[in-house]
C-alpha cells in the first residue's frame, strides 16, 4: 500500500516539538497558473521544465452584454438585480447565473460561446496563455475567450500542438420578415493547431467538409506532428444535407453560415457515424507552415468495398519518425475487431505482443530508443481492468511489469529516453470506487514505486496521476490538494461566520527530483507526533480527536467520490 496516511497537527505548540527536517525525493512545485481556474490539468513537459496545461473553468469569464435579453421570462425571474445588470453591473449571485445559463447554451448560435478550457505554458515563476484560433472583439481589441483550446504537447523548442475550436464571430442577419437577428458562428468546430513561435497553424485534416475535424498530441524535434483527422465522408445523408445547405430553396431563411455551423456541430457530436478518421502525421517547416499530410495505415486493411466506418489515430512520436497510438484490429483469431496499441515505422503497422485475456490495448509513448508505453484491456481475477505495458519495437518484445498489487488497474502515459515511465494506478485494494495514484516505473532496474512515497510525509499534495517525465526526471503530475472553496471570481467564500469551505481541487504540479534526497520513513515521523503530543492536556487532545476524525471522514468521502 504506497498512500501514506498524514496527521495535520494545527497547534503551534505541537508543531515547536516535531523536527521539520525529513527527507524526500521529490519536491512539488504547484505552477502558478493553478490560481486562475477551479481545476488544472498538465498534459506534456519539455527539457526545460516547461509544461503544458489546461485550465477547466477558468475564473472570471468574459460577460458579452449586448447578447443578453434582459427583458426574457428567465433573467426576470432569477437575477436578483435586474436593474444593475442592465447596466451591466453583477453581483456576485447574478454573475454566477449569467454565467451558468450561458454555458448551459453552448451550442446555441443565439447565444455566447465561452470556452470551457483555456490552455497554458508554464514553469515555476511564468505562463504563457495559448489562443488557438481564438477570434478577436473588433470593439475592444481582445480576445474573445470564445474558443476552448486543449494543449497536448511540446517539444524542446517550445513548439506546442492541440486542439482549438474556430473563434466565434456575430454575424447580423435579416430575415424574411425583416427581422434582426444576430447570430453566434464559426466556420469550423474544431482542429488541431501548432503553436511556432507565438503564432497558431491550422492542422488540416485531408477531409474539410463541413469544416472537417482534426486533433494534434505530439510534436518531436524535427516538427512532425501527430494526430487524427477526418479523411472522407461516408454518410450519403450527410453529404446531402452539404448540399443543401448551398441551396437557399432547401437552407430556409437562414445564413449559409449558420447552416454550416450545425452541420459542423452534427459532424463532431456523431463523427463515428459519418466520416472515416485516421491516424495522421503532419511534416510542418520552421515557419509552422504544413508541407506533407501522411494518412497512417490501420492493422487492417479493408476491402474496396467496406464501407464501414473506421477510426484510428496517432498520439505520440519520437525524433526518429515512430509514432505510436491504436487502430482496429483483429480480435484473437475471430473475425471480430477490437482496437489494438499500434506502432507506425514508415509504411508498417505492428502491434504489442499479448499475454492470456487481453481484449483491447492503446500505446500513449514512445521514447527515442524504439520503447513504447501503453496500457491493455483484460481479465483480472474476474473483473476488466487495465495494466500498463513496455514493448520493445526493435526486439518486438511486450512486458507487463507488476504495479501496485495483482488486482490493481494500470495506466502508463509517458516514458523519458532514460526508460523512466509514468502513469497512475489503483494504489488501494479496496472494494468498489478505488483512489489513483501517480506511479514511477525504472524500465532498465525493473523498479516500481508509488510517487506520494517519494514525497515529504507532511506534504499537502497526493500525486493521483503522473502525465510526462522529462530526460531530468522532472515529472509533471496531476495532485489533488485540500484548499478553500472560491466562488466564479476567484475569491474564497466565507459563511455568515466568517468561517471558510474546504473542498478538494485538481491541481497541475511539477515534480522535480531533489539531489541527494532519500525516502522518508512517514511511520516514524507519525509515530514521533504522536508521542510529542501526548502532553497536551485533556482539552487539546479532545480537540485533536475531532479534528483526526474529521480528516478521516473527509479522506473516506475522497476515496468513496474520486
Amino acid at each position: 500500500m504506497y498512500k501514506k496516511v498524514k496527521f495535520a497537527v494545527i497547534f503551534s505548540s505541537a508543531l515547536l516539538l516535531v523536527s521539520h527536517s525529513h527527507g524526500a525525493q521529490y519536491r512539488v512545485v504547484e505552477l502558478p497558473i493553478a490560481s486562475l481556474a477551479e481545476n488544472s490539468f498538465p498534459s506534456a513537459i519539455n527539457a526545460s521544465g516547461t509544461v503544458s496545461v489546461n485550465l477547466q473553468s477558468p475564473y472570471n469569464p468574459t460577460i458579452d452584454f449586448t447578447l443578453l435579453d434582459f427583458a426574457s421570462a428567465i433573467m426576470l425571474t432569477y437575477l436578483t438585480d435586474i436593474e444593475s445588470a442592465k447596466g451591466w453591473d453583477l453581483n456576485d449571485t447574478d454573475y454566477t447565473f449569467v454565467y451558468t445559463y450561458i454555458s448551459s447554451n453552448s451550442e446555441n448560435q443565439f447565444f455566447q460561446q465561452i470556452a470551457s478550457y483555456n490552455s497554458y505554458l508554464a514553469d515555476e515563476s511564468s505562463d504563457e496563455l495559448l489562443h488557438g484560433f481564438d477570434s478577436i472583439d473588433s470593439s475592444t481589441g481582445a480576445y474573445r475567450n470564445s474558443a476552448t483550446t486543449m494543449v497536448r504537447g511540446i517539444n524542446d523548442l517550445g513548439h506546442a500542438v492541440g486542439l482549438s475550436q474556430d473563434g466565434f464571430y456575430l454575424l447580423s442577419y435579416v430575415s424574411n420578415d425583416v427581422i434582426d437577428v444576430t447570430y453566434v458562428l464559426n466556420d469550423f468546430y474544431s482542429r488541431g493547431f501548432a503553436l511556432i513561435e507565438g503564432k497558431s497553424f491550422e492542422l488540416l485534416p485531408p477531409d474539410i467538409t463541413a469544416g472537417g475535424l482534426s486533433d494534434a498530441y505530439d510534436i518531436n524535434a524535427n516538427n512532425q506532428v501527430v494526430g487524427i483527422g477526418t479523411t472522407a465522408i461516408t454518410s450519403s445523408a450527410f453529404k446531402a444535407s452539404v448540399e443543401a445547405c448551398d441551396d437557399e430553396d432547401k437552407r430556409g431563411d437562414i445564413p449559409l453560415e449558420s447552416c454550416l455551423r450545425a452541420l459542423s456541430i452534427e459532424l463532431n457530436n456523431n463523427v463515428s457515424s459519418i466520416a472515416q478518421q485516421r491516424g495522421i502525421i503532419w511534416q510542418l517547416d520552421g515557419k509552422g507552415n504544413t508541407s506533407e499530410i501522411l494518412v497512417l495505415d490501420m492493422l487492417i486493411t479493408p476491402d474496396i468495398t467496406d464501407t464501414t466506418i473506421y477510426s484510428s489515430t496517432a498520439v505520440a512520436i519520437n525524433d526518429y519518425g515512430v509514432a505510436v497510438g491504436e487502430s482496429p484490429a483483429q480480435y484473437l483469431a475471430t473475425s471480430s475487431l477490437t482496437t489494438a496499441a499500434a506502432f507506425y515505422i514508415n509504411d508498417e503497422v505492428l502491434t504489442i505482443n499479448y499475454d492470456d485475456g487481453v481484449y483491447a490495448s492503446a500505446a500513449t509513448d514512445v521514447n527515442n530508443d524504439n520503447l513504447a508505453v501503453g496500457y491493455v484491456t483484460k481479465n483480472v481475477s474476474g473483473l476488466t481492468k487495465t495494466k500498463f505495458f513496455v514493448h520493445d519495437i526493435n526486439a518486438s518484445l511486450t512486458s507487463y511489469p507488476d504495479d501496485f498489487f495483482s488486482s490493481s488497474g494500470s495506466v502508463a502515459n509517458a516514458i523519458n529516453n532514460q526508460g523512466m515511465v509514468v502513469g497512475y494506478g489503483e494504489s488501494e485494494a479496496t472494494s468498489g470506487l478505488r483512489r489513483t495514484e501517480g506511479f514511477l516505473y525504472d524500465y532498465r532496474n525493473d523498479l516500481f514505486v508509488g510517487l506520494n512515497s517519494l514525497l515529504e510525509c507532511n506534504s499537502p499534495f497526493t500525486i493521483s496521476q503522473a502525465n510526462a517525465i522529462n530526460d531530468d526526471n522532472e515529472i509533471a503530475a496531476t495532485a489533488l490538494m485540500t484548499g478553500p472553496a472560491r466562488d466564479i471570481k476567484g475569491n474564497i467564500i466565507y459563511d455568515s461566520l466568517g468561517a471558510q469551505t474546504e473542498v478538494d481541487y485538481v491541481v497541475a504540479v511539477k515534480l522535480i527530483p531533489i539531489s541527494g534526497g532519500s525516502v522518508d520513513n512517514c511511520s516514524a515521523y507519525e509515530e514521533q507526533e504522536v508521542r510529542q503530543g501526548a502532553s497536551l492536556n485533556l482539552l487539546m487532545l479532545s480537540f485533536l480527536f475531532g479534528f483526526v476524525l474529521l480528516r478521516h471522514a473527509v479522506f473516506a468521502r475522497r476515496v468513496t467520490g474520486n
